[in-house]
C-alpha cells in the first residue's frame, strides 16, 4: 500500500486549521479536482464528530471521474481528522491530519495511506501522487489564510 506523510508549518493557530479541514462539505469550493463533496450522518459526542463523506473528484485529463465516500472522525480535543475509505474506487484509503501548536502556528502532520481498486487508477496515482498531494495541501493552506483575512476584515468593520 503507498504511504505519504509530510510534515508543514503554517502560521495559523491549530483551531482554525483544524476547523477548515473537518469542514468536509465546503471541499468542493476549494480542493482541486474536486467537484463536489457532501456530509450525512452526522454524530457529535463531546468533541468528536463522526460522519460519512462523499467526494466527487474528476481529473479531465486522463478521462477519470471517480466519487469516495469515507467515514470521517474529527475530534476537536485531539485536533486530529481521519477519514477512512473501502468503497468504490479505493481498495483502502486513510487519510490523517494532526495539528500541533509550535511557534505562532501550528505544525500539519498529513499522512495518506491508499491502495485504488483498479491498476489503472493505481498507476494513475502513484505517478501523480507526490505533485497532487502538495497541490491540495497549498489549496487548504490558501484556504486557511483566505478565511483568516476575512474574518480579520469582518472584525475590523464591527
Amino acid at each position: 500500500m503507498k504511504t505519504h506523510r509530510f510534515t508543514r508549518w503554517l502560521p495559523h493557530s491549530p483551531e482554525h486549521l483544524f476547523s477548515v479541514i473537518s469542514d468536509v462539505h465546503e471541499y468542493g469550493k476549494f480542493v482541486p479536482l474536486c467537484q463536489h463533496a457532501e456530509v450525512w450522518d452526522v454524530v457529535e459526542e463531546g468533541p468528536v464528530k463522526r460522519f460519512r463523506a462523499r467526494l466527487e473528484i474528476a481529473y479531465p485529463k486522463l478521462g477519470l471521474r471517480e466519487h469516495f465516500t469515507s467515514d470521517v472522525e474529527a475530534d476537536r480535543e485531539k485536533l486530529m481528522v481521519v477519514a477512512r475509505s473501502r468503497e468504490g474506487a479505493v481498495r483502502e484509503l486513510e487519510n490523517r491530519w494532526l495539528f500541533r501548536p509550535r511557534r505562532g502556528g501550528a505544525d500539519v502532520i498529513f499522512s495518506l495511506k491508499f491502495q485504488m481498486a483498479s491498476r489503472f487508477l493505481q498507476l494513475a496515482m502513484d505517478a501523480a501522487f507526490d505533485y497532487a498531494a502538495r497541490k491540495i495541501f497549498d489549496a487548504f493552506a490558501r484556504r486557511v489564510a483566505e478565511l483568516e483575512r476575512l474574518r480579520t476584515e469582518r472584525n475590523l468593520t464591527d
